[in-house]
């Protein structure tokens, strides 16, 4: 396959490259004019004479054909550069401007991004790297805006104490070799925020920051031992090891429990074989008080007609006491009356008498 795929190509092996010729020196080409210019564009017949290390082109392929097969590896080339500063060049700005200036670039990128109807988006092969890098160009400025504030302040203080420069200053301007000696500061800054993070993640970050408050138990020690565990965890022969022994340990927890529902049983048996001796006696007992039982029902039966005559006899001579204070009353009455007529009697007789004594006078 590799054959098929590179069967139209020279061999490199036994000649010197034509594609890639070594370059010449600025004198050299100044020398030769527009004339070598000429010389090296017109292109040799076959059969031509010409230079000993030359080869023959007319096997080769096209020079558009090699340009576009080997445009990749000549845009992967690095080409070194050499830049001259000019004694004319303005001031340089400062490093809020250059950030400002960074940021009002970059939201005019991320616009131009936006919009779909723009025809250089649609030009690029990927347009994802390049919103990988507009990602990668805004975390990297909000690392350096979050530089100045909250544990950013607090390093550059602790910074200062150890005698660091740094420029506070923001209306001075700043050359490149103190932004080249500001660059540890951010890195450890940017290293702070990653603690910060890692403490909120852990959850020791709420500590104040005084001599009252004791500090929180290191991360090490944490992070080591809960990597120890979680080894343990997900290796599976622990695993199996610490399932066998719950195993075990449930049967041993069974085992336990019905031994003591065993032992419990134990005091109740011994009770009831005691009271189950004592029930033959208690049903003979039962049984020769049977009669008895029902002797005293019947004597309760008499006992109950007993206190009904007696009930009866009590009414009865209650209604005679009434009927003898009834006569008792009545004979009261017919005494006085017979009483009244006796004495109206004697009264009439005395007067008889008068009468008779009076008429024999």
């Amino acid at each position: 396959m590799n054959s098929a795929k590179y069967a139209n190509l020279p061999d490199i092996d036994t000649a010197p490259d034509v594609y890639e010729t070594e370059d010449v020196p600025p004198l050299e080409q100044g020398n030769k004019g527009d004339g070598s210019d000429e010389e090296r564009e017109r292109p040799r017949k076959h059969g031509e004479a010409g230079n000993g290390e030359e080869l023959d082109s007319s096997s080769l392929i096209a020079m558009d054909a090699a340009s576009l097969r080997f445009r990749k590896a000549e845009q992967r080339r690095e080409r070194l550069r050499t830049t001259y500063e000019d004694d004319d060049e303005p001031a340089k700005l400062t490093l809020s401007h250059r950030l400002q200036a960074l940021q009002i670039e970059l939201g005019a990128l991320e616009a131009e991004m936006a919009d779909p109807t723009n025809p250089q988006v649609s030009k690029e092969k990927d347009p994802g790297e390049l919103i990988r890098g507009i990602v990668d160009v805004r975390d990297r400025l909000e690392h350096i805006r979050k530089g100045k504030e909250g544990r950013g302040r607090l390093v550059g203080v602790v910074l200062e104490d150890h005698g660091l420069k740094e420029i506070q200053d923001k209306d001075t301007d700043i050359d490149e070799k103190d932004a080249s000696e500001k660059r540890p500061s951010l890195g450890l800054v940017e290293m702070d925020e990653r603690v910060g993070q890692l403490e909120k993640l852990v959850g020791s970050s709420t500590t104040a920051l005084d001599e009252l408050s004791p500090l929180p138990p290191p991360l090490v020690p944490l992070i080591t031992r809960l990597n120890a565990q979680l080894t343990l965890l997900t290796q599976p022969r622990h695993i199996d090891s610490i399932s066998r022994r719950l195993k075990l340990l449930l049967s041993d927890l069974d085992r336990t429990a019905a031994h003591s529902h065993r032992r419990q049983g134990f005091p109740t048996q011994r009770s009831s074989d005691d009271y189950g001796r004592a029930v033959p006696h208690v049903l003979a007992r039962l049984r020769t008080l049977s009669g008895l039982h029902a002797a005293a029902s019947e004597f309760d039966a008499t006992l109950k007609g007993l206190e009904e005559e007696q009930r009866q006899i009590k009414e009865s001579l209650a209604e005679l006491e009434g009927a003898v204070e009834g006569v008792e009353k009545s004979l009261e009455e017919n005494r006085g009356v017979v009483k009244g007529n006796v004495e109206g009697l004697e009264g009439r007789m005395n007067k008889l008498f008068k009468r008779l004594d009076e008429i024999q006078a």
